[in-house]
């Protein structure tokens, strides 16, 4: 028997730390949520932008701003052969850039001139049958990363029930749609100016809407005291969906919902029972739970409690989800701190295929204030990872030492 895949490729722990230590936000809660998203199929008159062919490119200049006007005077201007040049010139034509009057005058169309002027060669298709998303709360389109069916996943009405009925944790809840799809979204996507980020084409003329169905979107949605982040698939946890926290955020309904379920006078208790449980399968059963200064949990353990027979170290400074709730698992002495600073950094940088000089420093600022320490430079962690035995860690840091910025 097969086992279901998980919705999330990626830990929930991850997120919590991106939000904690990337974004300076303190997490209070971590819900896994499925938004509601209309996939809309539209016809349309589609206008998309495509590069150039260098021969193309050249003899709309000419037509344009070099006062040539023949197939004859464009081949000889650019000494071309002269069937090439009507070939090229025919399919211009067959693409709506040029028109052919008497005598074998050439002018550019409208569509021609504007790509010459942008460097950009607009094709028109006609009656084009495309799809297109967008979330259901405001009925927003949703950013191109989402049209990656390989990455993101997009649950039909079944697909969102098997997905509750599902024994894997964490257990996702649907988020109620208010309304049906508002067409006058398609009217407002004209107006946009940053069409390629939300995957739509240069120009849609005359759209009808085909068909609209209802899909889910499983996502991580972090809240903090003072703002809440949304998580999708497309970057695996590491980095938040601005579009998405903001709509959450700005949604009452889904607020009032999370505000009433923190309310729960039990949380606390469920909470510190997880915990307890954990530390009993340790064998840690003298530890017990703390809640720090920012109101979250944490189980302080000392460095005998780290290592081969015990805890991994790389778990110093992570987080233990309990429910909607987390714990974070701490040690209070430093050197076990530093092996589990080199011991994640070999992890992310070693799942990495490249990784620049800046992207290095980064991740050592993050993974330095996540453990709390100084943030050591390239040349000192390079050092600390030859002491380790980190030889791959070591030669990585040492090919980003002379690299520039």
């Amino acid at each position: 028997m097969t086992t279901a895949p998980r919705l999330m490729n990626f830990p929930e722990e991850r997120v919590l730390e991106d939000a904690a230590f990337g974004q300076g936000v303190v997490p209070t809660r971590l819900y896994a949520l499925l938004l509601p998203v209309w996939k809309v199929e539209i016809r349309a008159d589609i206008t998309e932008g495509e590069a150039f062919f260098l021969i193309d490119r050249f003899l709309e200049r000419g037509l344009r701003h070099g006062s040539l006007d023949t197939v004859d005077e464009l081949a000889a201007f650019f000494a071309l052969d002269r069937a090439l040049v009507a070939q090229a010139v025919r399919f211009l034509t067959a693409i709506g850039h040029t028109q052919e009057g008497p005598g074998g005058q050439l002018h550019l169309t409208p569509l021609g001139q504007r790509s010459v002027d942008d460097d950009i060669r607009y094709v028109v298709t006609r009656q084009d049958r495309r799809q297109l998303y967008f979330e259901a709360l405001s009925c927003g389109p949703l950013t191109r990363a989402h049209y990656d069916d390989e990455v993101v996943t997009l649950l039909s009405a079944e697909e969102m029930d098997r997905a509750q009925r599902s024994k894997h944790y964490p257990r996702f809840t649907p988020v109620a749609v208010a309304s049906g799809f508002d067409r006058s979204a398609l009217d407002r996507l004209k107006s946009r100016k940053d069409r390629a980020r939300f995957n739509l084409p240069v120009a849609l003329n005359a759209v009808e809407c085909l068909s609209e169905t209802l899909l889910f979107l499983p996502v991580y949605l972090v809240r903090g005291r003072e703002r809440l982040l949304v998580y999708g698939q497309a970057e695996a946890g590491t980095a938040h969906d601005p579009e998405l926290s903001a709509l959450c955020a700005g949604t009452p309904e889904l607020i009032n919902a999370l505000d009433n379920e923190e309310l729960d006078t039990e949380a606390d208790e469920r909470l510190l029972r997880s915990a307890r449980k954990w530390l009993r399968e340790q064998g840690l059963d003298a530890v017990a739970p703390e809640q720090d200064d920012d109101g979250t949990w944490s189980v302080s353990l000392p460095s005998s409690a780290f290592g081969e027979k015990g805890i991994p170290v790389s778990r110093i400074g992570s987080y233990r989800m309990a429910g909607s709730r987390f714990f974070r698992v701490w040690c209070p002495e430093e050197t076990p701190r530093k092996h589990a600073f080199l011991d994640r950094l070999d992890q992310r940088m070693g799942s990495r295929r490249q990784v620049t000089r800046q992207e290095a420093e980064e991740l050592i600022t993050r993974l330095a204030l996540q453990l709390r320490l100084e943030i050591p430079d390239v040349s000192l962690v390079r050092s600390g990872a030859e002491r380790n035995g980190l030889s791959g860690l070591e030669a990585q840091l040492a090919r980003l030492e002379n690299e520039k910025l």
